[in-house]
C-alpha cells in the first residue's frame, strides 16, 4: 500500500510548482503548489497566495509564512481567547497588522467586544484576503464593528497615544526588518502602554525563541522595563518553523499569569467554537519548558 500511495502522490504532484521558505538559512521549508492563487508586489511586500494539498490555503508576505488554513487556530485562537478568558472585561481592542482578518475573526466571537480598530500598513493584504482567505477570516473584515486604519502601527500609535484606549492590543508584528523595524523600538513599546485602559493587556507574537532568542530576549527586556507586570506562554504551530512560538503580555495594572477556573471557563465558551484552544490548553500554555525558562529567567 505504501508504494501505492507513492505512485499516486507523484502522479499527483508532477505538474506542481514548489514554494520554499528560507527565513533562515541553514533550515528550510517546502511546500507543493497545488494552485497559484494571486503573486503580486504592493507598495511594501511580495504577496502569494497558494493552495496545498495539505495545509489548504497559504498566505505569504516576502516569502515567508504568515498563516494557513490548516494550522492557524494554533496562533490565532491562543492571541486572542488566552487574554480574554484571562480577564473577561474586555470590550475594546486594536489589532496591529492582522491584515488578514484571521485574528480579528476570533475576536468577534466574544460577544462583549463592542469595537475593534485593525491597524494594517498594506491595503493590498486586506484587499486579496477579503477575496481570497473567506475561509480563515468568515468576511470578518465587513463587520460594522470593525473600524480599519491603513497606517504604520508605530505612526497611529504615537498619534493616539494620548486620547484612545483599549482593553486589549494584540500586536501580529512581522520580523523586525524594514518598516516592521520601528514595532521593535522602545518609543513603540511606551506609546502602547499610554493607551491601554486602567487594566488592559497587550498582545505581541515574539517568534520561535529556538531560533530567535535575541528577539525574545530584547523583548522581554523591554516589557519588563516599561510595563508593571509581563510574561510569557507559548504554543505550537506547524508552520511556523523552529517549533515552539513564544506569545509575550504585558499590562499596567493586572497579571494575566495565572492559571484560570477550567469549569468556569467552559461555561464561558460554550457558544464558542475553537478549534486549538481549550481552559486545559490555556493552563498548560503558562507551564514553559525548561529551555525555554531559562531563556527567560537569564534576562
Amino acid at each position: 500500500m505504501g508504494s501505492s500511495g507513492s505512485q499516486e502522490n507523484k502522479k499527483l504532484y508532477k505538474n506542481m510548482t514548489t514554494f520554499t521558505e528560507i527565513l533562515y538559512p541553514q533550515y528550510t521549508q517546502t511546500f507543493k503548489i497545488k494552485k497559484k492563487i494571486i503573486e503580486e508586489t504592493s507598495h511594501f511586500q511580495k504577496i502569494l497566495i497558494f493552495d496545498n494539498e495539505i495545509f489548504g490555503r497559504i498566505l505569504v508576505l516576502d516569502d515567508i509564512i504568515q498563516l494557513t488554513e490548516k494550522d492557524h487556530h494554533a496562533y490565532t485562537e491562543m492571541l486572542v481567547h488566552f487574554p480574554i478568558l484571562a480577564k473577561q472585561k474586555t470590550k475594546k481592542v486594536l489589532i496591529i497588522g492582522g491584515g488578514d482578518g484571521a485574528i480579528a475573526s476570533e475576536v468577534l466571537k466574544h460577544r462583549q467586544i463592542k469595537k475593534i480598530v485593525l491597524c494594517e500598513i498594506d491595503k493590498r493584504v486586506l484587499e486579496l484576503s477579503k477575496k481570497y482567505l473567506k475561509k480563515i477570516n468568515f468576511n470578518s473584515l465587513l463587520d460594522s464593528k470593525i473600524e480599519v486604519v491603513i497606517d504604520n502601527a508605530a505612526n497611529y500609535i504615537s498619534k493616539n497615544a494620548t486620547n484612545d484606549y483599549f482593553d486589549l492590543i494584540i500586536t501580529d508584528r512581522p520580523d523586525p526588518i524594514g518598516p516592521g523595524k520601528k514595532l521593535f523600538e522602545t518609543n513603540f513599546y511606551k506609546n502602547l502602554k499610554k493607551i491601554l485602559s486602567k487594566e488592559g493587556v497587550v498582545l505581541f507574537q515574539t517568534g520561535v525563541p529556538f531560533l530567535q532568542k535575541k528577539e525574545f530576549k530584547q523583548t522581554l527586556s523591554n516589557l519588563k522595563n516599561i510595563f508593571k507586570h509581563s510574561g510569557v506562554y507559548y504554543t505550537i504551530v506547524p508552520t511556523y518553523i523552529g517549533g515552539h512560538m513564544a506569545l509575550t503580555w504585558a499590562s499596567n495594572a493586572v497579571n494575566i499569569n495565572k492559571k484560570i477556573n477550567i469549569k468556569k471557563s467552559n461555561l464561558y465558551l460554550r457558544k464558542i467554537s475553537t478549534r486549538y484552544y481549550s481552559p486545559e490548553i490555556h493552563n498548560a500554555s503558562l507551564n514553559l519548558p525548561l529551555w525555554l525558562k531559562e531563556l527567560q529567567t537569564s534576562i
